[in-house]
C-alpha cells in the first residue's frame, strides 16, 4: 500500500468532491493507495512533507521563485471559476467601480499584479482601492461590514452568499482578461514524489479521473454521498447548488478531468515573468504526463 498525502487549498468543499469520493468509495484504497487529505481556511501553497498541495496556478508559481519545488500535474476544474463578489448595494458590477471600495487581499505581491491589470485594463486607477489584508472563511460576516468586495471561487462563497438570500454583484476575472482563465484550482506534487512514486501518482490521478466523471455527470448524488467529509453547517441545498454549478466545467472536451491545457498555463506564466513577479520560467512548472 503506497501513502500519500493532499493538502487541500482551503476547507473541503465541492471543489474537492472527486477527492472525498474517491476516499469514501474505497477507490483510492482499491489502486494500492492509503490517502490522507487535510485542508484549512488558513492554509498555505506549501507541500511540506505532503505529497500534494492543491491551489491556484499563480501561487505555485510564486511558490517556485522562492525555492519550493512543486511541478503542477493537475487542474480541478476547465474554467477558472474566480472573480469579484460584492453585495449589490456596494454598485461594484465591474473592475474600475472597485475604486474608493474596501477590497481584501492577500500578501503576495501577485495579488496586486493581476487585480491592478484588470482594474486599469478596464479605465480604473488601483492606487485609489482600500485594500483590507484579510484571509476571508467566512464571506457572509466579511462583506458590507469589513469589506466591500473579495476574490473569491464563484461555486462557493457565491452560492453561500445566495443561499443566505443576498442580492450580490460578480464579474468572472477570465471573462473580462483570457490570461485570468489560468489553472486554478488546481494540484502541484513535489519533485520527490513524481520521482519515487510515479506509478503511485498514476493510479491516484486514475481514481480522481473517475470520481470527477461521476460528480460532473450526477452531482446531486455525488455531493450528498460525502456530505458528511463537508463543513458542519453546509446545507444540503448549498452543496447542490454548488455541485451542479461546477459539473459543467468538471471535463475536458473528451469527457476526461484534470488535463491542463497549456494556453491556459502559459497565459498566465509569461504574464508573472512580464510584470516581474517571476525572474525566468521553468521547464517543469506543469506537465499531465501522468494521466493514463
Amino acid at each position: 500500500m503506497d501513502r500519500l498525502k493532499v493538502i487541500l487549498d482551503w476547507f473541503p468543499n465541492t471543489n474537492h468532491t472527486g477527492f472525498l469520493l474517491a476516499q469514501k468509495r474505497g477507490w483510492f484504497r482499491d489502486a494500492g493507495l492509503d490517502v490522507e487529505i487535510s485542508g484549512k481556511v488558513h492554509g498555505a501553497m506549501h507541500l511540506g512533507d505532503a505529497d500534494f498541495v492543491c491551489g491556484p496556478e499563480i501561487s505555485m508559481l510564486d511558490c517556485m521563485e522562492h525555492g519550493e519545488e512543486m511541478t503542477c500535474i493537475a487542474v480541478l476544474t476547465q474554467k477558472c471559476d474566480s472573480g469579484i463578489v460584492s453585495l449589490k448595494e456596494a454598485g461594484i458590477t465591474r473592475p474600475r467601480e472597485l475604486e474608493g471600495k474596501r477590497l481584501t487581499h492577500w500578501s503576495p505581491e501577485w495579488f496586486h499584479k493581476a487585480i491592478g491589470r484588470i482594474v486599469e485594463k478596464d479605465g480604473g486607477d488601483y492606487s485609489k482601492v482600500k485594500l483590507i489584508n484579510m484571509d476571508v472563511g467566512d464571506i457572509l460576516s466579511t462583506l458590507g461590514k469589513e469589506a466591500d468586495a473579495t476574490w473569491v471561487y464563484e461555486n462557493w462563497e457565491n452560492q453561500v452568499l445566495l443561499e443566505a438570500g443576498k442580492e450580490i454583484n460578480y464579474f468572472n476575472l477570465g471573462d473580462i482578461d483570457p490570461i485570468f482563465d489560468f489553472c486554478a484550482p488546481a494540484m502541484a506534487a513535489s519533485p520527490e514524489t513524481l520521482r519515487n512514486k510515479e506509478d503511485a501518482v498514476r493510479r491516484f490521478l486514475r481514481a480522481l479521473d473517475n470520481a470527477y466523471r461521476e460528480a460532473a455527470s450526477d452531482p446531486e448524488a455525488a455531493v450528498l454521498e460525502v456530505r458528511d467529509m463537508m463543513p458542519e453547517d453546509s446545507t444540503a441545498s448549498l452543496l447542490i447548488r454548488s455541485q451542479k454549478h461546477l459539473a459543467p466545467i468538471l471535463l475536458d472536451e473528451e469527457g476526461r478531468w484534470g488535463r491542463i491545457k497549456p494556453e491556459r498555463w502559459e497565459r498566465m506564466a509569461d504574464y508573472m515573468c512580464l510584470a516581474g513577479v517571476i525572474s525566468h520560467r521553468r521547464s517543469n512548472e506543469y506537465t499531465n504526463r501522468y494521466f493514463d
